[in-house]
């Protein structure tokens, strides 16, 4: 279930439409916003110091990208980490909280279990908003085992533009692990359905955990 206001329940159901898990919704425009000014201020100051360079000012021009990258970072602080727990019934049974303090140059988000094991680390570039949005995983220790990404480039940025009016505008996002195809997230040629291969090379909780993120917290 998509767009349901924050704080409102969400629920993951299965095939026969059984409610596996449910969690409080976190979506949020807030997020959304400050990594859209972040990176505009980021290019502004890029663009300006490049300016300077030609016009011969390299101090002027130092000082100019110094204070863009500080103000990104004050803009991205000022957004709160993302913690949310998916209950099977009434158990917690899967915890997504942000590790990072802020989503520069990249937020990463560790899914743990109620006794504290880390299944994995979900990790995902600011930039990264801008156009074909991916996501890295990687294991408890770091180590990078997959990645998932939106199908492809135009569509998007079709999405980033027409999405949010009519679905057949969204974007599928394919999630492959050690260089095979694990699961979809399919949000046009079906509304909002993780589809899992089966593959044991990773915990199907992760995916769920990443369908989660993406679903809920996504522009």
């Amino acid at each position: 279930m998509t767009g349901v206001p924050a704080g409102e329940t969400v629920r993951v159901r299965d095939d026969e439409a059984n409610v596996v898990y449910s969690y409080r919704s976190f979506a949020s425009v807030i997020g959304i916003v400050a990594s859209l000014v972040a990176a505009i201020v980021i290019v502004s100051g890029v663009s300006a110091t490049l300016f300077l360079l030609l016009e011969q000012h390299p101090i002027t021009a130092i000082a100019a990208l110094a204070l863009s990258v500080f103000f990104s970072l004050v803009i991205v602080m000022l957004v709160p980490p993302v913690s949310v727990t998916l209950f099977a019934d009434d158990t917690p049974s899967i915890t997504i909280s942000q590790r990072s303090r802020t989503s520069f140059p990249s937020a990463t988000f560790a899914v743990v279990t109620p006794d504290g094991h880390t299944l994995a680390l979900l990790r995902k570039s600011l930039f990264s908003r801008l156009g074909r949005n991916r996501w890295t995983i990687l294991d408890a220790g770091d180590r990078e085992i997959g990645f998932a990404h939106e199908e492809s480039l135009s569509r998007a940025l079709t999405r980033k533009l027409l999405g949010k009016f009519n679905r057949r505008y969204e974007s599928d996002v394919v999630v492959q692990i050690a260089g095979r195809d694990a699961a979809q997230i399919l949000r046009r040629t079906e509304n909002d359905v993780l589809q899992i291969s089966g593959s044991d090379a990773i915990d199907d909780r992760v995916l769920i955990a990443l369908a989660t993120l993406v679903l809920g917290a996504e522009p």
